[in-house]
């Protein structure tokens, strides 16, 4: 009896764990404070490199923004992207946003339209004062002109077209790449494509993508761009090429219909240069 007894606290004890590491919230005033604190030391880091690097030198800057706490496959598509850039170029810089939460402290910043704000304010105000070259992330699920933010399993304001439009324009002429990896992602690449901008979605405006259940590894869009097929001495074409070439045949495997269908857009400025190019400090 008292062995049944134990094992029901012992459960009791570890849900109440669960529990407790889901509900960081931006509700709450001191979760929000800290999360505040943890983008704010991200970006000081940020400051002090660029105020260090040599007159002239470009900084690679990536930002990823994993915006949905119900699945790992967010934030692991984050630390993926930036594990490969940082091979590419060690000196690259990192802001780190995640809604993914399985422990009772935040570890990075709340990814909402709060502190992507405040992030691309910050980065918008470092183009004007230091060469940079800008990769962002962002992966979730989503909809037609929807990338969802969800926070403790509640929705959040979701990140819309004007929303990533207005904070790359305010980036001017900084050569940039933006990855999108949710369903419908297709739907923000007319409005967002330029002269200067590297866009790839994971997926046609009218349809769903992939490898999104809460355990997967990656999505597949991500996983197959940035995984073990990745050569950062090709072209970002031949790269995209090799990546919907790969889903295709995963999609067909799994029985995964329809297709989801990846899109993209490259502009001839940035057409023939390898991605190790891009990335070049």
């Amino acid at each position: 009896m008292r062995t049944r007894q134990f094992s029901r606290i012992l459960v009791l004890g570890l849900l109440a764990g669960v529990l407790c590491a889901c509900t960081l919230s931006p509700k709450q005033a001191d979760t929000q404070m800290a999360s505040d604190e943890l983008l704010a030391q991200q970006l000081a880091t940020v400051e002090r490199a660029l105020a260090q690097a040599p007159a002239g030198e470009r900084t690679v800057l990536y930002l990823g923004s994993a915006q949905h706490s119900q699945s790992l496959a967010f934030q692991r598509d984050v630390l993926l992207v930036q594990k490969q850039l940082q091979t590419v170029n060690p000196r690259l810089q990192s802001i780190i946003l995640s809604n993914e939460m399985r422990t009772s402290r935040l570890v990075y910043p709340f990814a909402t339209l709060h502190t992507l704000t405040q992030a691309f304010d910050r980065i918008a105000s470092w183009s004007k004062k230091y060469p940079l070259t800008v990769v962002v992330l962002v992966t979730t699920h989503g909809h037609v002109d929807i990338l969802s933010s969800n926070v403790a399993n509640e929705p959040y304001t979701p990140i819309q077209t004007r929303h990533l439009r207005l904070w790359l324009d305010a980036l001017g002429r900084t050569p940039s790449a933006l990855i999108l990896s949710s369903c419908y992602s297709g739907s923000f690449l007319p409005a967002l494509a330029a002269t200067d901008r590297i866009v790839l979605t994971a997926a046609a405006a009218n349809r769903n993508s992939f490898g999104c259940n809460y355990e997967s590894d990656n999505t597949h869009f991500v996983g197959e761009l940035f995984g073990t097929g990745f050569d950062p001495a090709k072209t970002w074409q031949q790269n995209f090429d090799r990546t919907r070439h790969g889903i295709e045949k995963k999609e067909v495997a799994m029985g995964l219909a329809p297709s989801s269908n990846p899109q993209h857009s490259v502009p001839k400025a940035l057409a023939d240069r390898s991605v190790a190019d891009f990335l070049r400090p």
